[in-house]
């Protein structure tokens, strides 16, 4: 079951439970993204649940912006804010795994740490588009691999940028050391929501039919994965570019 369709039943909206789908291959979730943006209309009083419902709605399209953030902050070396104190992140990351509890307690093991972030995961982007895959892949599926493509690619960039090429723009180190590890976070979670999703078996890649689609698509995720450890590598050790 989708994760709005659990949120749907534990807080009683049974009308929100049921959403017709856009398109031969998407499975409901641009439906309710879309539900989800018109319920978060300010200018619309609404019950609580309501508006809690929407905003999982939106996961994908929240999850995709801040991603995008990312990869801006790790492709110009400038975050939106300081770098706060050691001590403060360990607070935000415990007050983020408390709520995670909370949920799970709350929804009586309904909503166990991190299924959450799985869903905006498996379900980055939708409500942008229409549901309608022009590549024969399935679009949820390719969202997340690009995603976690796009991602790879950022950090093995930032590493090699700051350690010998000074292509991109100059990041401090703990700044850049904490871009680095949000992005790796997102490609585990990535792993993780891959597993939920269909994925596609198209048979041999190619005119000449020697490459299996399956086995193509693993090199590439493969290679990218390398890469992006190799400028994690560069990237956290110290002695870099000065900042």
């Amino acid at each position: 079951m989708m994760l709005p369709d659990v949120f749907a039943e534990l807080l009683g909206l049974d009308e929100l439970r049921s959403v017709p789908v856009h398109g031969a291959d998407d499975s409901g979730e641009v439906a309710r993204a879309r539900r989800g943006l018109r319920l978060l209309d300010l200018r619309r009083r609404q019950p609580v649940s309501i508006t809690a419902w929407a905003l999982v709605a939106v996961e994908g399209i929240r999850r995709m912006a801040f991603v995008a953030a990312l990869v801006a902050v790790l492709l110009t070396g400038r975050a939106p804010f300081e770098m706060p104190p050691a001590s403060t992140l360990l607070l935000l990351i415990g007050a983020q795994l408390l709520f995670a509890v909370g949920h799970w307690m709350l929804s009586g093991g309904a909503l166990y740490p991190g299924v959450r972030l799985r869903w905006s995961m498996a379900s980055i982007g939708a409500g942008l588009g229409d549901g309608s895959s022009r590549s024969g892949l399935p679009i949820r599926w390719t969202a997340t691999m690009g995603t976690m493509i796009v991602l790879n690619l950022a950090v093995a960039l930032r590493g090699v940028s700051d350690r010998w090429t000074h292509g991109l723009g100059p990041m401090p180190h703990d700044e850049r050391v904490a871009a680095m590890v949000v992005a790796w976070w997102f490609v585990l979670v990535g792993f993780a929501a891959l597993r939920t999703l269909t994925q596609p078996a198209l048979g041999f890649y190619g005119a000449t039919h020697r490459l299996e689609e399956n086995s193509t698509r693993r090199l590439a995720m493969g290679t990218t994965l390398a890469v992006s450890m190799f400028g994690f590598v560069a990237g956290v050790l110290p002695g870099g570019l000065p900042t």
